[in-house]
Formats: C-alpha cells, structure tokens, sequence
C-alpha cells in the first residue's frame, strides 16, 4: 500500500464528505484569509471556500521539523502533514503561506523528551493528542494516546519521568493509520 495515495484519498475523501454547502450558501469548508492558491469560491465576500492544494512541503522541511522536536516521525504521520495543503478543524491547518508553522506550534518540551509526538488536540476537551514515537520504530506499534492540557501543564519537567507521564496519558488508538482510518474514512 502506498501511503502517500493512501492518505490523499482520505483527504479527499473526508472534504468531500463534508461539501454540502447549506441554504445561505455557507459550507463547513469556508472562512476567511484564504489565500488565493486555496479558494474555490469567493462569492460570499471576505468568506472564501477553500480546497485542497497539493503540498510543497519537502521531505527536507520534515526533517528538519523532526530534528526540532528531537524525533523521528512515523511514515504515515509524515505523509499526513506533506500531502495536501487544507484547514481541516481536526488537525493543524497547513495553508500554502507557513503550512507548518501550526504543526510546529504543537511542540510540548515534556511529551517530546519523552517520546511522544503531539500532533493535534481536541478542542471540545482540552486534550493533546500524540503518537508514541518511543513505542518502537514501526508506525504499526506507535499508539496513540491523549493528555488533558492542565494535567500536561502542571508536571514538574524536571521532576517528572516517563512513567509518571504515562499515568496521565488514556489509550486512543493502536496506530496512525487507526486514527486516519476513524477520523477521515470513517472505517473506525
């Protein structure tokens, strides 16, 4: 399986899903700021639809956000943030101006020292999202988990090992592809 087509196609998959645009002419995927590579339509004023753009992000640029957080990122995680460009609500959103700045933004000192990759969050709860990149080298054995921000926030980075983190950490899925698989093709 190729991941890379693999990924694009949930992509597209997902954005399709969710393309229904409603009576006032409004859609989930619109908002404003859209840079001009990224509209598909700019009828409704400052509010633009935006659409997926393949991604100009290098496998150098990955490299290098690798060696800022101090890990080696799984191959589908990779392939995830260099495939399109998008403002999914569900992940960072990479546009075609700093497409991964917002990736970059996720770095927490205390859960990357220790081998987990954080990656997104869920607004509704407060919680950060990360891959156990420590689990060993293959993305099918990553698994990942989720952390309360306040619980994250308030360890000690000095003080606070490994497993003091894992005490705080609630299983989420086996793997990347697991979480790619629920949340964007819905084979959960």
């Amino acid at each position: 399986m190729n991941i890379r087509d693999y990924i694009k196609s949930g992509f597209e998959a997902y954005y399709d899903r969710h393309s229904e645009v409603w009576e006032e002419g409004f859609c989930v995927w619109m908002r404003p700021g859209v840079p001009a590579a990224m509209k598909a339509d700019d009828s409704q004023g400052e509010w633009s639809v935006w659409k997926l753009v393949p991604s100009t992000v290098t496998a150098e640029d990955v490299s290098a956000l690798e060696k800022e957080f101090g890990l080696t990122f799984p191959e589908w995680y990779k392939a995830f943030i260099s495939t399109y460009h998008h403002y999914f609500n569900a992940v960072p959103e990479q546009d075609t101006n700093e497409p991964l700045e917002n990736i970059r933004n996720m770095y927490n000192p205390l859960l990357c020292r220790f081998g987990y990759l954080p990656f997104t969050w869920d607004a509704e709860y407060g919680c950060i999202w990360c891959i156990d990149v420590g689990g060993g080298p293959d993305g099918e054995h990553q698994a990942i988990y989720e952390i309360d921000h306040e619980i994250l926030f308030d360890l000690d980075e000095v003080h606070t090992d490994r497993k003091k983190l894992q005490e705080h950490l609630v299983f989420l899925y086996p793997n990347f592809k697991a979480y790619f698989d629920h949340n964007f093709l819905e084979k959960g």
